[in-house]
């Protein structure tokens, strides 16, 4: 009777300590939940807050590693790829294997042995071998943001519906971060598109009606002779020059944010349609099938420098067609404008100088140069710039590497 009673109090101490365990470990978790939730009402940057998030996550489920992918907000690219644990990624998922399967179908994803599954492709060189897994998305009001995700080696225990819940939950956070990430960024550029439109009004209020008059009383001058009508004439080029700029300068600040949204292609064939239809030149556009991304600093230069070509064409030209082309080859980008009109002059009017002065600037500050020269048969202007796609980190190339992160691409 006394060992039977021996062998129950060690039962009960067992299932005490297993109990204070289990408790312990309810109490940590909930305590890393509320941490976050707190850094989401702070002035914490995103990045640091899914590293956070990803690290949290793989901590208390005990996995060997996981990580976070966030699809980009305008297309179904990454944006972001955070990891935690025994492997380093070498470039993004290429989005076609498991850890893709939570956003795109909307649903957890829990697996004993990753290997069986149809979708799974094996690890590259390097990589860890991977067995448990479970990945969530991360959705907001219906929208698929990206997907969390945890994995474990052969060996290591089965994860549990408790650490699907756990993991879910960190990925609801995330979507939060993500998302009011994005509604600040959005609230900044309506700011600044209110702040451009102000400026655009008070430019077209005031210094183009003082152009304008400039312009009016330098023509009445040049109808009377005198030892300084070439002056005057050459003030009433320049307040017309100067009254262009602002007109385009007004144009820009006035366009929304278009140029930062549409493509390089769509921005051009608004321009293209555009010049045809005032000048009643023809006009063709010409872009690759395999399009690069560009960056905005880039394709502004390359939108006003083709405005600025196709505006001396039809001022100084006198041409019947002009080609836009656009290529993209060995890690440059290049643009040209070639018309078939009375070739560049030296000896033009002041105008379409400024205007090789402003194409070159442009050019310059995204790190293009631009060189413009007549056609061999002394027929036409080509103007063509060139950007270094290679050397600026900013310009991210449609295409992607093979995904060598995760083993489940």
């Amino acid at each position: 009777m006394e060992h039977n009673g021996s062998e129950r109090g060690d039962t009960l101490v067992k299932k005490e300590r297993n109990c204070a365990e289990y408790t312990s470990e309810k109490l940590n978790r909930l305590t890393r939940i509320v941490e976050v939730s707190f850094a989401l009402s702070s002035d914490i940057a995103l990045e640091p807050l899914l590293q956070k998030i990803v690290d949290s996550a793989t901590e208390l489920t005990r996995a060997e590693f996981g990580g976070l992918l966030v699809l980009s907000n305008s297309s179904d690219k990454y944006e972001y790829f955070k990891v935690s644990g025994a492997f380093k990624p070498h470039g993004f998922p290429a989005g076609t294997g498991i850890l893709s399967l939570p956003y795109k179908e909307g649903t957890p994803l829990m697996l004993d042995d990753i290997r069986t599954h149809p979708n799974a492709v094996g690890t590259p060189p390097g990589h860890p071998p991977v067995k448990a897994f479970i990945g969530v998305p991360l959705r907001f009001r219906n929208k698929s943001l990206g997907s969390l995700f945890v994995g474990n080696g052969p060996g290591q225990d089965k994860f549990s519906r408790e650490d699907q819940t756990l993991l879910t939950a960190f990925a609801s956070q995330a979507a939060i971060a993500i998302e009011n990430t994005r509604l600040y960024k959005r609230s900044q550029q309506l700011a600044r598109l209110k702040e451009r439109k102000r400026i655009a009004q008070s430019l077209h209020e005031t210094v183009a009606q003082y152009l304008f008059t400039i312009g009016l009383e330098a023509e009445k001058c040049l109808a009377q002779a005198g030892p300084c009508r070439a002056t005057l004439a050459l003030i009433q080029r320049l307040a017309d020059r100067a009254n262009e700029e602002l007109r385009g300068a007004v144009f820009t600040l006035s366009r929304d944010t278009s140029i930062t949204k549409e493509s390089l292609s769509t921005l051009l064939s608004e321009l293209i349609q555009e010049f045809e239809n005032t000048s009643g030149v023809k006009a063709l556009l010409i872009f690759p099938k395999v399009r690069p991304q560009v960056p905005f600093p880039v394709k502004e230069a390359v939108y006003r420098i083709v405005r600025e070509a196709l505006t001396n064409v039809q001022k100084h030209a006198m041409a019947s067609a002009v080609a836009v082309t656009v290529s993209h080859e060995g890690g440059m980008l290049s643009v040209a404008i070639q018309d078939n009109g009375k070739g560049f002059q030296t000896s033009e009017s002041s105008g379409i100088h400024f205007g090789l002065l402003t194409m070159e600037q442009l050019a310059s500050n995204a790190n293009g140069k631009l060189i413009i020269v007549n056609n061999d048969d002394d027929i036409g202007t080509v103007v063509r710039v060139t950007f270094p796609l290679r050397e600026n980190k900013e310009i991210k190339e449609e295409s992607r590497e093979p995904d060598t992160s995760f083993g489940c691409r």
